[in-house]
């Protein structure tokens, strides 16, 4: 994945600046921008190798492959380490890391299989086929480095338990970290005066992110005036759909401190995700005092259950979504706020930055052989 993209919940930096003690060296095959805000226990080592497409596998086996060629199994370079956190990589070429005898720690956000899943049911004849074709050696691989690697770690229990069903690996081996939300960046916003009433966040070109939902949504809610502000990744065919929708601001990719300010100047977040490993822009929203309203796609009512059941909507029930939205614009400003003051106080008590790196550190601890 294109490195630091704010736009995916696998990035790790803000979990690894939690743990200042703790020293990363990120192996990354794209070009560091030159503004990139690294942490200050955080360097980087651009391999630079041309990978190709995501799809089909082509880009995880060669950097696999790129990795392996600058440092062999048996190269010093994986000597200076405790870990190999090996971060929703798929190349097969990683089973073999296991030779440096250094313990190693495979983090699944998600798992590919689901990817499949939702992109077959959600396309159909020629198209269905293809998506078969494009992820039959991403699941392949990822069963085999599930099953050969001795630690699995992933943000969910949902996720645990579709990695035990899909790839056959023992629960035993598989330790949970939950994403955590730093509440200090995402900070309460019921002071402010909204400038959106709705906001949408991340890339929805695959069809695991329920672009045609959201739209659908989108088109309801700005006949009716509501103000929306879309943000991230889309297609040119996405973006030429939005364009023709009144009271809809198009913002693409922006920067991440702009993500925050965003959230915090829109009344609520949307999330047409028909798959959610965990659902990071959900706590961040409620972090600021702002509901998060989301299908209930994966571990999405793990999450946000606990905080409040009533954002959790039917799968690809759009009439159901816009309800909801309407009947919050529907309470008045210091009921939005109290309620905005509630999620904030539950979501920071479960989903803490810092509950989340303790979490890492008990993790990479256990795997040194150091309680």
């Amino acid at each position: 994945m294109p490195f630091l993209d704010v736009y995916k919940g696998g990035n790790h930096l803000p979990l690894f600046a939690s743990l200042p003690d703790v020293q990363f060296t990120v192996l990354t095959s794209r070009v560091l921008p030159p503004d990139a805000p690294l942490p200050a226990n955080v360097r980087v080592i651009e391999l630079h190798a041309r990978l190709g497409s995501y799809y089909f596998g082509f880009a995880d086996r060669r950097f696999a492959r790129a990795v392996l060629r600058t440092y062999p199994v048996g190269h010093s370079f994986w000597k200076d380490f405790d870990v190999l956190h090996l971060n929703q990589v798929l190349g097969p070429q990683f089973r073999f890391l296991t030779k440096t005898g250094v313990p190693i720690l495979y983090a699944i956000h998600h798992p590919v299989t689901a990817d499949r899943e939702v992109a077959m049911a959600e396309t159909v004849s020629c198209e269905r086929m293809l998506w078969r074709a494009k992820y039959f050696f991403p699941v392949r691989w990822q069963r085999q480095l599930c099953r050969s690697l001795p630690h699995v770690m992933t943000v969910s229990e949902t996720v645990c338990d579709r990695l035990v069903r899909d790839f056959g690996i023992p629960p035993a081996k598989i330790s949970i970290v939950r994403n955590g939300v730093d509440g200090e960046r995402f900070a309460f916003a019921g002071d402010l005066t909204p400038e959106f009433d709705v906001i949408a966040v991340g890339s929805f070109l695959h069809p695991r992110k329920g672009f045609p939902y959201l739209f659908k949504v989108y088109e309801a809610l700005a006949a009716q005036g509501i103000r929306i502000a879309d943000v991230g990744k889309r297609s040119p065919a996405q973006r030429s759909q939005l364009e023709k929708l009144k009271g809809v601001k198009l913002f693409g990719t922006v920067p991440d401190d702009k993500i925050t300010a965003l959230i915090q100047r829109s009344s609520m977040l949307l999330s047409t995700s028909l798959y959610e490993g965990f659902g990071l822009s959900l706590i961040e929203a409620l972090a600021c005092g702002r509901p998060a309203f989301a299908f209930d796609a994966g571990a999405v009512a793990e999450v946000l259950s606990p905080v409040d059941p009533s954002l959790v909507v039917p799968l690809r029930d759009c009439d159901a979504l816009v309800r909801r939205v309407r009947e919050f614009l529907a309470l008045s400003p210091e009921e939005r706020r109290q309620r905005g003051g509630r999620y904030r106080e539950e979501v920071l008590k479960r989903y803490s930055l810092h509950a989340s790196a303790d979490a890492l550190r008990g993790v990479y601890a256990r795997l040194c052989g150091n309680a």
